[in-house]
């Protein structure tokens, strides 16, 4: 009871902190707690700081000395994350300098040396299968994308977390609703939490340029998600108004001003904040594929009439609207030079935009339509998964060490990371910063990224970019493959077969 009132405290106190960017104190974040003297509770809410709390959770962290012991990750480079696990040395940049404080921390707590190997993501999974089938413990641990990382375990590949006893996915360090997507049975195989930063870069966004919104005279985006009115038409409404031909020659092209700049893969990030899912779970919790209902329909129908109809003038589509080359960064460049009111991307790519002049903020993904109940974030199958292969040579002191990795991450690099993401001239405020942890408090995966089964996602995005109103006929075509190939991987990822 103690450790989960602390943890109750320490996730209240981050989540002010985050709320306001750094601009509240740790006494306002206090929350009560189920005990059996509640004035004596009252007193030492008050009494608690940050520091207090962090410090109990901290001490409950399995410790150890290694004797020196080497700590060897794989790790993946990346064209537009966060994704490194070391630094050499303090320079003043605030996520590097939380990283190398939290090494040197774990590394003086357990007496281990600390070493990463970054290589392309490719390079990743022929390095740790060469290494698997070596029987090579060289890496305790590796990191790559979730969609690289989850045929390892299909293939029987890594250890069940849940026989790790060091691990504690209960503490708030780890994302605890984002392992429950991909829990099997008694078997978690991936490990995602504060330490490794590609997990958040990772989590579909829609930003928008606010100077559109005031020019034009639109509700306040912000406004309109609090109250749960924030849905596809209303994006519509937005995009169709906002949208002009600038030079007058008849062609919406990257001259002109846009409803919204995206590429195809958004279809996917719109289908799942709708609520809907390629893949669902039955009575045992077992993965089976989802039987389409109206709704399905309704929603993918909302989706091709939102985006993709030929007569959609307002939206700017990568590889289909013209005269876009001329911006750095091509169809990014169209929301970065206000050319487009919406920008619908991975939190990751707002570094495309440190340079814009305009005000914009954040928000997540609309909503199918206000009845919903929730916001649904896409988090992309290249999220970053980390993996225990079965080499390990020890399984419990890798638990340990990246326990603590993870646990002291949940401070000075989390605030970092957030402080980094909103460091632009013009996003830093308190609103841009709630809708950051609306949208990280959100995440969902596609279990079709996880198993290997992308045949469903994939029909439904083709034939949507394509404009296809009609759907059910390709898509039934498809599901006794999908199906099969789905019943395969779940019968190796419980041990089934």
């Amino acid at each position: 009871m103690k450790k989960r009132i602390l943890s109750l405290l320490l996730v209240a106190l981050m989540m002010t902190q985050f709320a306001a960017c750094s601009e509240t104190t740790a006494d306002e974040g206090a929350v009560s707690g189920d005990v059996s003297n509640p004035a004596a509770e009252q007193e030492t809410e008050a009494e608690t700081t940050e520091e207090d709390i962090m410090e109990a959770l901290l001490a409950e962290v399995p410790g150890g000395d290694y004797g020196g012991y080497e700590f060897a990750m794989l790790n993946n480079e990346s064209n537009f994350a966060y994704t490194q696990m070391s630094a050499e040395e303090l320079t003043g940049e605030g996520i590097n300098d939380a990283i190398y404080n939290r090494n040197v921390a774990v590394a003086e707590k357990l007496n281990i040396a600390i070493r990463e190997n970054m290589v392309v993501y490719s390079q990743v999974t022929t390095d740790m299968n060469t290494c698997i089938a070596a029987g090579d413990d060289m890496y305790s641990c590796f990191w790559n994308e979730s969609k690289f990382v989850s045929p390892f375990a299909i293939q029987g590949q890594l250890l069940n977390v849940n026989d790790i006893t060091a691990i504690n996915l209960e503490n708030p360090w780890w994302n605890g609703k984002a392992l429950a997507d991909v829990e099997f049975g008694d078997y978690q195989y991936f490990l995602v939490g504060d330490l490794h930063l590609m997990f958040k870069e990772s989590y579909w966004m829609c930003g928008f340029n606010k100077n559109i919104i005031d020019e034009n005279s639109l509700g306040d985006p912000y406004e309109l998600v609090r109250e749960g009115t924030w849905t596809l038409d209303q994006m519509k409404t937005y995009m169709e108004t906002v949208a002009m031909d600038l030079d007058g020659n008849g062609t919406m092209d990257g001259a002109d001003r846009f409803g919204v700049t995206c590429y195809g893969g958004c279809v996917g990030a719109f289908a799942l904040a709708a609520d809907e899912t390629f893949i669902d779970r039955n009575a045992d919790g077992v993965p089976v594929l989802a039987e389409p209902d109206d709704r399905f329909y309704a929603v993918y129908e909302k989706i091709v009439s939102t985006m993709f109809e030929p007569a959609n003038t307002y939206v700017c589509m990568d590889g289909k609207t013209q005269n876009i080359a001329q911006y750095e960064n091509g169809w990014h460049g169209v929301f970065s030079s206000g050319h487009a009111l919406f920008y619908l991307e991975p939190i990751g790519s707002l570094k495309k935009l440190r340079d814009m002049d305009a005000e914009f903020g954040i928000v997540p993904f609309p909503k199918y339509e206000e009845a919903q109940e929730e916001y649904v974030t896409y988090i992309a199958g290249y999220a970053a998964f980390c993996g225990i292969p079965v080499t390990t040579s020890d399984m419990q002191r890798t638990g340990v060490i990246l326990e603590n990795l993870c646990a002291y991450s949940y401070g000075d690099l989390r605030q970092a990371y957030v402080d980094t993401t909103l460091n632009f001239k013009y996003i830093r405020d308190q609103e841009s910063a709630e809708m950051l942890n609306l949208i990280l408090d959100s995440g969902r995966f596609s279990l079709t990224d996880i198993l290997a089964v992308t045949t469903p996602v994939d029909t439904y995005a083709s034939n949507a970019t394509s404009a296809k109103m009609e759907l059910a006929s390709t898509y039934a075509k498809m599901t006794k493959a999908a199906g099969k190939l789905l019943d395969k991987n779940v019968s190796k990822l419980l041990k089934l077969g």
